[in-house]
């Protein structure tokens, strides 16, 4: 989802309050006479932002603006997973290191597995977006972050469903010899993600981590050089 200059205004608003006041102009006054009835005709959605739908859209706005962004702060992370991703979020977000995280879990007694860019899953929050993260909730375990068909591997053991993506971050390439491949988009390099071999791409390494939620779990940790 991209941000054009009409986006870019609802960051000046401290409160839905202010973002409502400013829509209030004298043609509507003239045509609606009544400050307060145009004001409660604005919450409704009438040419205008649910409340809602303004808070996502300016928690999204402050994500894409904001490599500084950190969901995980002032949340005390209760379990290794959890705290692995909070310790990889800021680097992540800075382009600094680059993380690919496999999941396998069941879900609903089905077998879910697949590979996430990390990077690209902390951006995707806007409510609208498809499959859209709550960070804050996943980092307080009060939601399970799993797989889904928008990110860079995916599949669905009972269905046998197997999608792939790019991502802006990744693209997807097939070896013959060594199998899948993600190649950064940034400096080239191929993060191998083969659980029997001991190397995992230059600048690349692969951490296996004990979750009492997922099944297996996995963090591919590149990183990034580019060279300017």
């Amino acid at each position: 989802m991209k941000s054009n200059e009409q986006d870019l205004l609802i960051l000046k608003f401290e409160t839905y309050d202010e973002y409502l006041d400013s829509l209030v102009d004298g043609k509507s006054l003239q045509y609606f006479g009544d400050r307060e009835n145009l004001i409660s005709l604005f919450r409704t959605g009438y040419r205008a932002l649910t409340k809602d739908a303004f808070e996502a859209q300016k928690n999204f706005l402050q994500v894409a603006k904001d490599p500084n962004t950190v969901f995980s702060r002032n949340i005390v992370p209760k379990n290794e997973f959890l705290q692995e991703l909070a310790s990889r979020e800021r680097p992540n977000r800075l382009g600094l290191l680059s993380t690919i995280i496999y999941i396998r879990s069941m879900s609903k007694n089905v077998e879910i597995s697949g590979y996430i860019d990390y990077e690209e899953a902390l951006r995707r929050v806007h409510k609208d977006q498809l499959y859209s993260n709550d960070w804050n909730a996943i980092f307080a375990g009060e939601a399970i972050l799993r797989p889904t068909p928008v990110d860079l591997l995916y599949y669905n053991a009972k269905t046998g469903n197997s999608l792939r993506n790019n991502s802006r971050n990744y693209r997807i390439l097939c070896d013959p010899l060594r199998g899948i491949l993600f190649r950064n988009m940034y400096d080239r390099k191929d993060v191998i993600p083969d659980p029997m071999s001991n190397y995992y791409g230059t600048n690349t390494s692969r951490l296996v981590v004990s979750s009492e939620v997922y099944e297996q779990v996995a963090l591919y940790d590149h990183v990034v050089r580019i060279n300017y």
